[in-house]
């Protein structure tokens, strides 16, 4: 595996933004693609509100992807997305928003299967799609792991194969707010997990499963059965070696954070999973390029350490925040004949308290990291 593509890197925050914007967005030239959720999550619109109001000129296509999470999911959140919906009609002219609908499952008989990251991916069929426009952004704030994984390693490879003046800007942007996700809670995980279309990491290949594997969880709160139901997958192969590198948040914006998820997880890693604690792994909560930097690193460090039995393969599965799963995106894509993203998908979502939702809105951080175009061109 090559050095890290990312480092030097650009990450932004809150003021930071903001002057990103202003100082950015001047030319009438340019043209932007931002591209969001269509979600129940109040913070679907901060970013574009942030962009918009600080650049009221921009030349802005919005395309809002809308998803269904399958006949079983409960609907008890459209107050919530009309809501946004509201918002966002606000900001934006109806005539510049560009509807894109995807199917989150396929249903052959009694047989449901999750299809929402290969219709992200297709969303983008080739590079035409998106050459005309300077600076694409995505924000993830109100998208599905699953869906957005998809989507942007599909942006970043037709940016990277096609863009030949290597100037067209990527850029993704979420808001920040550890208690809004703490108030949302999943409903009943998948039964049956894949590997996230675009990011398989040839793991399940024929002539790979002699190779270890390596699994990196990204451990966050309330998450023990999705952790326990991905366990089950990386050792589905019984005469497979495999070892677990549990990865906590930390430095985090709580300083107490990792020892309140180690202490959740207690059980389950040391008591059923076996795990030894030399094998625990600290990534930084707030800043997704050194979370992939440390990432990248461990999985160079083990694929050296295993050289003499050719190496292994790496799966990782971001079970925490978004800004920290970026992280997760970023060493998968650079890595991908090596290593895999194994995502556990919840079939809806339910919000116990929505005012306290709406109230603490105001109190997200917005962070963007720009990941193609001028700051990294020669």
């Amino acid at each position: 595996m090559s050095n890290n593509r990312w480092n030097p890197y650009v990450l932004l925050q809150n003021n930071t933004v903001t002057e990103l914007w202003k100082e950015h967005f001047t030319s009438e030239d340019q043209k932007v693609l931002f591209i969001l959720g269509k979600g129940f999550d109040v913070r679907m619109n901060i970013g574009i509100k942030s962009l918009i109001q600080n650049c009221p000129n921009v030349n802005l296509d919005c395309m809002l992807i809308s998803f269904d999470e399958g006949i079983t999911a409960p609907n008890n959140n459209s107050d919530l997305i009309e809501e946004n919906m509201e918002e966002l009609y606000q900001l934006i002219d109806n005539e510049k928003i560009i509807s894109r609908d995807i199917k989150l499952w396929s249903t052959k008989g009694k047989k449901r299967r999750r299809i929402g990251d290969r219709e992200a991916s297709n969303l983008f069929l080739n590079y035409d799609s998106i050459k005309e426009y300077t600076d694409i952004i995505v924000d993830i704030s109100a998208l599905p792991r699953g869906v957005y994984f998809s989507l942007v390693g599909k942006l970043l490879s037709l940016i990277d194969k096609y863009s030949k003046d290597a100037t067209q800007n990527l850029f993704l942007c979420v808001a920040e707010n550890a208690s809004i996700d703490n108030l949302t809670q999943e409903n009943a995980i998948d039964e049956d997990l894949n590997y996230l279309h675009g990011f398989g990491g040839e793991i399940e290949l024929a002539a790979e499963m002699e190779k270890p594997l390596i699994w990196f969880p990204i451990l966050g709160e309330n998450k023990v059965p999705h952790v326990r139901k991905a366990f089950g997958k990386i050792t589905e192969s019984k005469n497979r070696l495999y070892e677990i590198c549990p990865t906590f948040p930390f430095p985090s914006k709580n300083p107490r954070r990792s020892d309140s998820i180690l202490i959740e997880y207690h059980e389950l890693l040391f008591d059923e999973l076996g795990i030894e604690p030399q094998n625990i792994m600290y990534v930084s909560e707030r800043n997704p390029f050194e979370t992939y930097i440390q990432l990248s690193n461990a999985v160079k460090n083990y694929q050296k350490s295993l050289e003499i039995i050719n190496g292994c393969k790496a799966a990782l599965s971001s079970f925490s925040s978004k800004l920290l799963s970026i992280g997760t995106l970023l060493t998968a894509y650079e890595n991908r004949e090596e290593i895999g993203v194994l995502n556990v998908d919840s079939q809806g979502y339910n919000i116990f308290d929505k005012n306290s939702l709406r109230n603490m809105k105001s109190e997200s951080e917005l962070f963007v990291t720009w990941l193609t175009g001028e700051p990294y061109n020669d």
